[in-house]
């Protein structure tokens, strides 16, 4: 038993599969909006359950470039030792794991979603390869475009636009521009996510020369000001589509979720002064349970990560809202 345990926590961290939620979150909005359009509620999940595993391949496809990469370089003189962020090819260098498991596991998690998508084409005709094609080809690309500095980017055109359209038209066989509008919204704040973190990490990268979207800002304080436009460009795209009349204007309840942006922007304009200040509490940060969890030594950097992520789960629990009570108020 205690074997099984051990060899599920190997895998759990070599797939990184605490990523999983991430999915989840993305796949619900347009799988709500579909359910509630007459959408097919079997192959939404099925959709789902491609989608994590899409995930996980590339995640551990990522990792498999990234040693290699890395065991070039030191091969070549041009670095002494590996230096990755804490956690990432642990298993490797835990010797729990080899690399040929890395490339098998992302080959099977490939093929896999390979199968799901062979499975819709056939049941959806063609029209599917336009969410199906970028989505591959930027998953097998992350690894050599995110050290490019394109990884935010890629994300969330990953988990946003195509994920949105895909999963509507898996579940409708009609592409939305509903849908695709909001996913914009969410796609800005899933960058915003990733952003925040490598502000937090800007120091780290920058020794080891990590190109990242911070970094291509040359300086912290212009990486927050491209924080607070990212942040403020998804509230005025949901207010721009009310205003066009494309959206209700039901989904201006999304501005609710304000003040936690700019207790956001305040967190990390504070870190920035000083990233050893002690941050003060407030209801706006959303649930901090995990923070108390963390060691001391990370509760700081913890409670600035989450409050990141919890904006994006308050804007994304407030566009199903806006589902909702669009379609309610449609039947009255």
């Amino acid at each position: 038993m205690k074997f099984q345990c051990k060899y599920f926590s190997v895998w759990f961290l070599a797939l990184r599969a605490y990523s999983i939620p991430i999915s989840v979150m993305s796949w619900i909005v347009p799988f709500l909006y579909a359910l509630l359009n007459k959408g097919n509620i079997i192959y939404g999940i099925i959709a789902l359950i491609g989608i994590v595993i899409l995930h996980l391949g590339t995640n551990i496809f990522d990792d498999f470039i990234d040693y290699l990469r890395e065991k070039n370089l030191i091969e070549k003189g041009l670095k002494e030792t590996f230096n990755f962020q804490k956690g990432k090819c642990f298993p490797l260098f835990n010797n729990d794991l080899k690399i040929r498991d890395y490339f098998i596991a992302s080959f099977i998690l490939f093929f896999i979603s390979y199968v799901i998508a062979l499975f819709f084409i056939n049941q959806m005709g063609l029209n599917l390869l336009y969410v199906i094609i970028p989505s591959v080809i930027l998953c097998l690309l992350y690894p050599i475009l995110g050290c490019l500095g394109f990884g935010e980017l890629i994300v969330a055109l990953i988990f946003s636009p195509l994920l949105y359209s895909g999963v509507y038209y898996v579940m409708t066989e009609q592409f939305s521009l509903n849908i695709l509008i909001i996913s914009v919204s969410t796609g800005l704040l899933s960058v915003a996510v990733l952003h925040n973190h490598m502000l937090l990490d800007y120091e780290y990268d920058e020794q080891n020369r990590k190109t990242t979207l911070c970094r291509i800002c040359k300086t912290p304080q212009r990486a927050l000001y491209l924080l607070g436009i990212i942040v403020a460009l998804s509230y005025i795209n949901i207010i721009a589509a009310v205003i066009l009349k494309i959206l209700s204007p039901v989904y201006l309840i999304t501005i609710l979720s304000l003040p936690s942006a700019i207790t956001l922007y305040s967190v990390m304009s504070a870190h920035i002064k000083n990233p050893n200040a002690e941050i003060k509490r407030n209801i706006f940060m959303g649930n901090l349970s995990d923070v108390d969890k963390a060691p001391d030594e990370a509760k700081n950097f913890m409670l600035k990560f989450i409050i990141v992520r919890n904006l994006l789960s308050l804007f994304t629990s407030l566009i199903l809202l806006s589902i909702v009570i669009t379609k309610l108020l449609k039947c009255i």
